[in-house]
């Protein structure tokens, strides 16, 4: 199992995808409908910006998160099942 902290106070950050949950969808080719917590079932989901805990990547990612996790401070247990997309614009959805 991977784990992530949830860098808060990003909601105002957007992209071209419309969303950063679409955005996830688009570079992971991915879909989920739950949560990807490793033990949550909620379905109410958004493009959460995260890092690697317990890392020297201090890179900024998007995975699927319920609203509560996406809120919540510490580290997140996530299934290995889901991949993490870059947050960086310029590595993804504004590379020209």
């Amino acid at each position: 199992m991977a784990k992530v902290k949830n860098i808060n106070g990003t909601s105002q950050t957007n992209c071209n995808c419309k969303s950063w949950l679409k955005h996830w969808e688009i570079y992971s080719g991915q879909t989920t409908k739950n949560c990807t917590e490793k033990k949550c079932t909620e379905t109410d989901l958004v493009g959460a910006h995260v890092q690697k805990a317990n890392s020297t990547d201090s890179s900024w990612y998007i995975i699927p998160l319920c609203k509560k996790h996406n809120k919540s401070e510490g580290e997140i247990e996530i299934s290995d099942d889901f991949m993490l997309v870059s947050a960086n614009k310029k590595e993804t959805c504004e590379k020209n």
